[in-house]
């Protein structure tokens, strides 16, 4: 290809100027308008929801639960609290289906939890020994997600949910008598700060 000798003199400052110029522009702060800061540019950056006060929710939601045979509600502390729900009559046998008894303790939680913007909930759910220990695994980490599913649609944030199982590996008592396997069945809400 035959250039003319000026146009290739100009055809490097050209560029490099052209070049130059493009990346300033994308390094101005100033570029989206006058008067903006940083932060208000940044559409990820959100405020801190108010830090949970723990006595008072664990209060909430043991009168919300009162009456509901087996749920279980830990003491308060700085870090947060547990609420362990039995599930024996929770699910379908085998399946992720929740039940009317499990549904309607996860609804009367649910209003308390959906107007605490700071707390974080993860779902952990546990089976008993009976079956394939794999099998147990991946279906208490699928009830936990029925579980999450629930909330969500009860009006809790999916931001503050999370969803983990245990299988049979952390029993409250063995699983030798029917006694046991049904205490062993259930699922916990951890309760912490959202980061």
């Amino acid at each position: 290809m035959n250039v003319h000798p000026i146009a290739s003199r100009l055809y490097t400052p050209l560029a490099t100027l052209l070049a130059a110029g493009l990346l300033a522009a994308c390094a101005t702060p100033d570029a989206i308008g006058p008067g903006s800061d940083t932060v208000s540019r940044h559409a990820l950056v959100r405020t801190a929801p108010p830090a949970p006060e723990w006595s008072a929710l664990r209060d909430r939601l043991a009168a919300a639960t009162g009456g509901k045979p087996g749920v279980e509600i830990g003491a308060a502390n700085v870090g947060g609290f547990r609420v362990q729900i039995p599930v024996a009559d929770g699910f379908t046998s085998g399946s992720t289906t929740i039940r009317p008894a499990l549904l309607n303790v996860l609804d009367v939680l649910a209003v308390p939890l959906a107007g605490e913007p700071g707390v974080a909930i993860r779902v952990i759910g546990h089976t008993d020994s009976q079956g394939s220990e794999m099998v147990n695994l991946r279906l208490s980490i699928a009830r936990a997600e029925a579980v999450v599913t629930h909330l969500r649609d009860r009006g809790i944030a999916l931001e503050r949910l999370s969803a983990d199982g245990r299988g049979e590996a952390d029993p409250l008592t063995a699983n030798a008598t029917e006694e046991g396997r049904v205490r062993n069945r259930r699922v916990e809400l951890i309760l912490s700060r959202l980061p």
